[in-house]
């Protein structure tokens, strides 16, 4: 009805989006079902580098089977039981099930619900691009409609998805989209156009009335908009439907992972939000010291999901290199630009410091019943070292808790340091807790506990006692307060139980108490007094060390930050390697006082900025080093 013609095409990838193309007024390709695995699982490989996953299993058909279930209560149950087990399996944590269950169940009924509007194959159609929301959609409106179906099997295939194809886009997307198409035998409406607007119009009057979408709540343009929402006026008449609108961001990898469903793999190499190559770079809150990037689902922070999307400015109106493998240095340059990670800046020559987080643990710290001194002293050790702090986070006596905090810091930082939790009693959970992180067991180390058992950890040698006469022992407990041999016996085993591959060290240094680490992830007391001899006793062979030392100066001003706001704003603006602060100060003998400080690993980049502020301030600020 639209006059198709033949035409040729571009290159394509190596897994071929499509057999044959078409087009119309709006470039529109159909490309009907046949050629790939069906909808029953798909025997095909997956091509190599662009997709995670596989329909080997038949992800789609199992989770048909679950929202097939009559009875609600039992078919959350059921979903919940899956949630977790799979959950569990890709290392995610399980404190989304119980809530997501019913998400997913309320999501799955809207595309039933939408189907029965809907029944007819030309009148509705699923938005696919390949992203991680349009897989979510496709793969959840197939199983849903599975659920409802006779032959399960054969309901999966043929469904109509669209593509909005152009000349910009990932050949990873292309291929991961082609990929899908062929092994759940979709047929494909490729629009090949950037005008949207257009190319639903040829739809439109084609028969469609429907688009299934994979927008969230929290996308552009989403104010006002329901699971059902017309279209706007200006726009051909159809139906957006989105049920996925209430989906957060973990809800969207607990899904896919859980479940083992295939996505583009370009989501385990930094990408978080896929556009075009002109506007997509890897998400600079993913990016690991080492210069590598965190997968996708890693991101902690939701918020920040679009940060890769660049803007024209970001990109200098040039587009990244295809398939993203040079974006690395647009990432390291938002970096470098974001005032969260300033203190990655160092010299242009030079590589970035080493990082550190600390983990401070107790209920007793959040209560505020204990202040805590340690991650101060720590903050200080670490920074007269040439190590950059970049987190401090206070967590409760849950090893779960504990577990997901280290296991990001553990990704994002050289050293990791925990505080606290490591005695005898029922609300000591680090041990478990960091074992988690690493997916481990914890497992009795015979040493440790015969040192615990023969009571040397409270007989150090007198030659390395401090010189207040304290014993330098960095237990944290008093086993001999224990009311029987057998709560005596279980401290000792509690105290003993270690992660499978924890790191022991038994330094020769009089000390009894080992040092335990895993990977890097330092465990330290939280009494203060062991927290510190912990971390000096680790410190001594330099290990925490940084090639390169901070170097500062600072000068102080008779003014207010407002008057100084423009020369300081200047002279950040020159010197992005200079760490600058301002503190206002307690006023002595009726003078303003506030601080400037410079920081940097570049002493001539820190005298040159210090210069440059003091050139630019209104005369009369500067007060004299001996004032």
């Amino acid at each position: 009805s639209t006059g198709l013609s033949a035409r040729s095409t571009r290159p394509l990838p190596p897994f071929p989006l499509a057999a044959e193309r078409r087009h119309c007024r709006s470039r529109m390709a159909v490309d009907d079902a046949g050629d790939g695995g069906g909808g029953s699982g798909g025997a095909l490989e997956p091509p190599a580098g662009y997709v995670t996953g596989s329909f080997a299993s038949e992800p789609i058909l199992r989770l048909a089977s679950l929202l097939a279930e009559p009875d609600v209560a039992a078919r959350k149950q059921r979903l919940k039981q899956a949630l977790a087990e799979g959950a569990a399996a890709a290392g995610l944590g399980a404190e989304l099930v119980d809530d997501f269950a019913a998400v997913l169940d309320r999501a799955s009924s809207d595309c039933r619900r939408a189907s029965l509007l809907w029944p007819r194959s030309s009148e509705l159609a699923i938005s696919f691009n390949g992203g991680k929301d349009a897989c979510v959609v496709l793969y959840l409106w197939l199983a849903s409609v599975a659920a409802g179906a006779a032959d399960a099997a054969k309901a999966l295939s043929g469904q109509t998805v669209i593509f909005f194809d152009s000349a910009d886009e990932f050949p990873a997307v292309q291929s991961f989209v082609a990929f899908v198409k062929q092994s759940l035998g979709l047929r494909m409406l490729a629009v090949e156009s950037s005008d949207f607007k257009r190319g639903m119009e040829d739809l439109v009057s084609s028969g469609l009335r429907a688009v299934v979408m994979g927008q969230r709540s929290g996308d552009p343009w989403m104010e006002n908009v329901d699971v059902f929402s017309p279209s706007t006026a200006g726009w051909p008449a159809f139906m957006r439907i989105n049920p996925v609108i209430d989906w957060t961001y973990a809800h969207v990898w607990l899904f896919l992972r859980a479940f083992g469903l295939p996505y583009c793999a370009m989501y385990d190499d930094g990408y978080t939000s896929i556009g075009s190559i002109n506007d997509t770079a890897r998400n600079p809150e993913l990016l690991r010291p080492d210069g590598s990037h965190a997968p996708a689902y890693k991101l902690v922070d939701a918020s920040t999901e679009r940060a890769g999307r660049l803007s024209k400015k970001a990109t200098n109106g040039t587009a990244p290199p295809k398939n993203g493998k040079d974006c690395k240095d647009v990432s390291l340059q938002d970096v470098m630009s974001s005032p969260s990670l300033r203190a990655f800046k160092s010299a242009a020559d030079s590589p970035a410091p080493r990082t550190a987080g600390i983990v401070v643990i107790g209920n007793e710290i959040l209560n505020g019943k204990v202040h805590d001194t340690n991650a101060h002293y720590l903050c200080g050790q670490l920074h007269g070292r040439g190590v950059v702090v970049k987190y401090v986070e206070v967590v409760s006596d849950d090893p779960e808790a504990i577990a997901r905090v280290v296991a990001r810091m553990a990704e994002r930082c050289d050293f990791v340091f925990t505080s606290g939790g490591l005695g005898p009693t029922h609300d000591d959970m680090s041990m478990l807790g960091v074992a988690l992180a690493f997916d481990e067991p914890l497992v009795e180390d015979t040493r440790f506990y015969n040192m615990l058992s023969s009571g040397a950890w409270r007989r150090p040698a007198e030659s390395s006692r401090p010189a207040g006469g304290d014993s330098v022992s960095d237990g944290t407990f008093q086993m001999d307060r224990q009311t029987s041999d057998g709560g005596k016996e279980a401290a000792r085993r509690k105290m003993a139980q270690l992660p499978r591959t924890a790191r022991v060290e038994w330094l020769d240094d009089g000390n009894p108490w080992p040092l335990v680490s895993m990977r890097n992830v330092y465990i330290l007391a939280g009494m203060p007094t062991a927290f510190q001899r912990m971390f000096q006793r680790a410190a001594k062979d330099g290990r925490f060390d940084n090639a390169r030392r901070w170097v500062a100066e600072s000068l102080w001003l008779d003014a207010d930050e407002e008057e100084v706001l423009e020369a300081l704003q200047e002279t950040v603006d020159e010197f992005m390697f200079v760490e600058i602060g301002s503190y206002p100060a307690v006023a002595a003998e009726g003078r303003r006082r506030l601080n400037i400080a410079f920081e940097s690993f570049d002493a001539a980049a820190v005298a040159a900025a210090r210069a440059r502020l003091v050139a630019a301030l209104p005369p009369g600020l500067l007060v004299a080093d001996d004032d």
